[in-house]
């Protein structure tokens, strides 16, 4: 769609620099010049080319846009938003605040689901993870059968997922891939590796600082030693 506009505008372009209009010796841009003397400030704000719709957040936290289902985060389960549909995207906002942004579906009966916006939820209730339509649509099978060989079983499994939040999967992958084959990658491991270490300061002096010698002698004749 971006491409498509850019192309647009770039055939606007053309056609006022060099289209004539029938019975006129100026160009498009060439009226444009004159007759932009008498037209009125375009509006200060921008245009609103959105639907928009309001609609009350589900229990499991979705919400419906034209035959769609899209999520947003747990916290505002039961509370209603405003939905803006636009050609190519779909913004999803409380208040007045965007709490989720889409590309926009144009099929039938699809839900486009966020990891982020379950993993507090799952933090707390871990133990519908593995089977959880968030953390399967979300997630590769490497790192879902990774998760079902942790120690720590579904409470391991959401710290794992955690970190892919915070860290990319690819990231957390590329950790698992670098460990023995003979180790199982928990993910403590996996954080001991993500904690690199911190470069320590180095403080450059303008000049070197003179150190003056201490004489230790009359020290030596106080106490009598002899030399």
């Amino acid at each position: 769609m971006k491409s498509l506009n850019e192309q647009l505008w770039q055939l606007c372009l053309n056609y006022r620099a060099t289209h004539k209009v029938a019975g006129r010796n100026q160009s498009v841009s060439e009226l444009y010049a004159i007759e932009k003397e008498y037209l009125n400030p375009i509006p200060r704000f921008r245009f609103d080319t959105s639907k928009t719709v309001y609609a009350k957040v589900d229990d499991f936290s979705i919400v419906r846009y034209e035959k769609n289902n899209y999520s947003v985060p747990t916290r505002y389960i039961r509370k209603e938003v405003t939905i803006k549909g636009y050609a190519d995207e779909v913004f999803i906002l409380y208040e007045g605040k965007p709490i989720a942004t889409y590309q926009r579906s144009y099929g039938s009966g699809n839900t486009q689901y966020r990891l982020e916006h379950y993993i507090d939820l799952l933090e707390r209730k871990s133990r519908a993870v593995f089977n959880a339509k968030p953390v399967r649509d979300n997630i590769t099978k490497e790192l879902l059968d990774w998760g079902k060989i942790l120690p720590g079983g579904n409470k391991e499994m959401v710290k794992l997922l955690r970190l892919c939040l915070d860290y990319g999967e690819d990231k957390i992958l590329s950790i698992k891939r670098s460990i023995p084959s003979h180790i199982i990658p928990t993910v403590d491991i996996v954080r001991s590796c993500l904690n690199e270490p911190l470069e320590t300061p180095v403080i450059y002096l303008n000049q070197d600082i003179e150190v003056l010698e201490t004489d230790l002698t009359k020290y030596d004749r106080k106490f009598g030693v002899v030399k």
